[in-house]
């Protein structure tokens, strides 16, 4: 039979539950309170730059405000302006044709190659700026003067081709040329870089 002392100092030699918590458990604690420290200062600086933000704007406004006030005529547009805002707005009405004839050619071009037109979108609209370019290209005469001198060696004059590049048939069959073309050299870019990779991981293999 054991006696009481011997008894007693099985209970203390026996392992308590609190001897098992984890001293780390106060630096944890502490990493989590520097942690969340810095998420509020971080949280109190983008605060303090949204509040600059604001006031400057707000700065700007009042400026602007009392210039406007002080000033009465100060909004009126001049003539000039007016006549190049009116051109611009002409001009985006119109490359609007050039653009959608372009998006036309890439999506004929998609459409032979098999490639489905939703996974290339952003070709079809990249291809419909390029006939865009174009258009402004042949309107303004900038590419009429590039070609132009290699054109007169062949006996084409260069009145015939501006007053041919003029022709609204001629401007369809360029955009859609153009939208085509651009989409023709993409896809032909791409399928050579995808087969050079493919060369380099064969020869690693």
């Amino acid at each position: 039979m054991p006696t009481n002392t011997e008894h007693e100092n099985n209970i203390t030699d026996f392992p308590s539950n609190e001897s098992k918590i984890p001293e780390r458990l106060p630096e944890e604690t502490l990493i989590r309170i520097r942690a969340y420290e810095e998420e509020q200062k971080i949280k109190s600086a983008e605060t303090k730059k949204v509040i600059y933000l604001f006031s400057l704007i707000s700065l700007v406004f009042l400026l602007l405000i009392m210039a406007s006030i002080r000033n009465p005529g100060i909004y009126e547009i001049d003539q000039d302006t007016l006549l190049f805002i009116n051109k611009g707005y002409n001009a985006l009405i119109l490359l609007t044709i050039p653009f959608l004839l372009g998006m036309i050619g890439a999506i004929a071009r998609l459409l032979l190659s098999g490639i489905k037109i939703t996974q290339e979108l952003s070709l079809t609209i990249g291809s419909g700026l390029m006939a865009v370019f174009s258009w402004v290209g042949i309107k303004s005469g900038v590419l009429l003067a590039i070609i132009a001198p290699h054109i007169e060696q062949q006996g084409i004059g260069a009145e015939e081709l501006a007053s041919s590049s003029s022709d609204f048939y001629t401007m369809v069959l360029v955009a859609v040329f153009v939208g085509m073309f651009s989409t023709n050299l993409y896809l032909f870019i791409s399928q050579r870089v995808e087969q050079l990779s493919n060369k380099d991981q064969e020869s690693k293999n």
